[in-house]
């Protein structure tokens, strides 16, 4: 530790004796003559013009996407596919049977009797439900089922087809 203080007064003595060295003049010359030898042996290369085929092959390309997915689109379904359509349609139809809950899943935890109330509302409940409606049925009537606590509290609702 003691000797970092007459260090640090070292190297700057260091340094300031050499601020002025310069190279010697053949330094520089032969670093000027490198740089020229090395201009003059590099082939110099006109600007690249885009060839105009190559610009065909991405044209080609897409052209040939657009055609295969309009083919595939146009072919029958297989079965798989029918069997994914069917499976899909078969949890929307669970998924529509479902009771939405009106209060936290805590509490849906702790009913312990609940009865299930038939019902009709207005096509009109649909809609502050946030679900379409087709305004020229608004007078209708929707069959719905009220998931119901004994004291009379809804818990959740499912609207029947």
């Amino acid at each position: 530790m003691n000797e970092s203080p007459n260090l640090d007064l070292r190297l700057a003595a260091l340094r300031d004796a050499s601020s002025a060295w310069e190279p010697p003049d053949f330094v520089d010359a032969a670093v000027a003559a490198a740089v020229a030898r090395h201009r003059a042996a590099a082939p110099r290369s006109p600007a690249r013009v885009p060839d105009r085929r190559s610009l065909l092959w991405p044209l080609a390309l897409a052209a040939a996407m657009g055609v295969l997915s309009f083919i595939v689109r146009s072919l029958p379904p297989t079965d798989d596919t029918r069997s994914v359509q069917s499976d899909t349609a078969a949890r929307n139809v669970e998924a529509a049977h479902a009771f939405t809950p009106v209060v936290s899943a805590a509490e849906l935890r702790t009913v312990g009797e609940a009865l299930v109330v038939p019902t009709r509302v207005p096509l009109l409940t649909l809609a502050q439900f946030g679900l379409p409606i087709d305004p020229g049925r608004i007078d209708d009537t929707v069959d719905a089922e009220l998931l119901v606590r004994r004291d009379g509290a809804l818990l959740a609702y499912r609207f029947v087809n």
